[in-house]
């Protein structure tokens, strides 16, 4: 057999391959319409048309149908619109309607169902983290408080901490927010609140990185928040804690009052974080002092 079929026969398998792999993608097909919003132009009503669509026709998808089981409406709709920014492939839409405040759209793309599978199993992995997390923290607390007992014996010798307005993307500062964390962090045997900043041992400064609302559908908003502790005074770089989340609700809801509880949710899981390193770093000292060595290592 010369090179010529050799090469022949190498393309028809490659192409076999290939078509193989496009056969096992999934058909999504669906419809849906949007009304418009005051002021809004036909193209974005017709953006937000096909967003929905692809929506529907991703949760109707039987291959879904063991997620739709065990999760939640909120917690499904986050995993759907995963699915819906970033793997659905093909995607082909046609305007069957479109009349003054309303457009209507049919779709088609495809999704791997390999892909379904990986969003599954990062959705599950970031759940039980989460959850993971907060069972340890809360677990090195119980330890600590149970069987280190070495504590500030004196007022003199109690760290203080110094808590900055919380600091907005755009520039805008928040008192509000920074008492909101401080009510959280305030009752610790190792450190008082202190409102001298020049005379602190430990500074934090809360901020909200990002804080996007995006309109999914006429009743439908998904907001995404970042929140950061920045804690100077753990060690000779500022120590950043993180928190990011999204969050479905609905179009009738008051966006500033979502954006509010979202943030003290978020400064309350950061400030766990936080409270943890600062009383371990004194606690250790504690022990340098008391002792001459440490013996919390395995504890904290």
């Amino acid at each position: 057999m010369n090179r010529f079929y050799l090469a022949l026969l190498f393309l028809l398998f490659s192409q076999n391959g290939v078509f193989a792999q496009e056969a096992e993608s999934i058909e999504i097909v669906a419809n849906a319409c949007e009304k418009a919003l005051d002021g809004e132009s036909p193209s974005s009503v017709r953006i937000r048309a096909v967003d929905k669509a692809v929506f529907l026709g991703l949760k109707n998808l039987k291959e879904l149908d063991q997620d739709k089981a065990v999760l939640n409406d909120h917690d499904l709709n986050v995993m759907i619109y995963r699915l819906v920014d970033d793997y659905v492939e093909d995607l082909s839409s046609k305007v069957t309607k479109s009349e003054t405040g309303k457009v209507c759209v049919d779709i088609k793309g495809y999704i791997n169902p390999n892909n379904i599978a990986l969003v599954r199993k990062d959705f599950d992995d970031k759940k039980q983290n989460a959850l993971q997390d907060e069972n340890v923290v809360s677990e090195i607390v119980k330890q600590v408080n149970d069987e280190v007992k070495i504590r500030p014996q004196n007022v003199e010798n109690l760290a203080l901490v110094y808590v900055n307005e919380l600091e907005y993307y755009n520039g805008a500062k928040s008192q509000k927010y920074a008492d909101v964390l401080k009510d959280k962090i305030k009752d610790s045997p190792y450190y008082y609140l202190t409102q001298e900043k020049d005379l602190a041992d430990y500074t934090i400064t809360p901020k909200v990185l990002k804080a996007k609302v995006d309109a999914l559908d006429a009743t439908h908003k998904r907001i995404q928040m970042v929140v950061v502790l920045d804690v100077e005074g753990l060690d000779e770089d500022v120590q950043t804690i993180s928190q990011n989340r999204f969050l479905l609700f609905s179009s009738e809801e008051n966006e500033q009052s979502i954006a509010s509880r979202l943030i003290k949710k978020l400064l309350d899981a950061a400030s766990m974080d936080a409270v943890r390193q600062i009383e371990r770093k004194e606690q250790l000292k504690l022990e340098q002092n008391t002792l001459g060595r440490n013996i919390s290592d395995d504890v904290l």
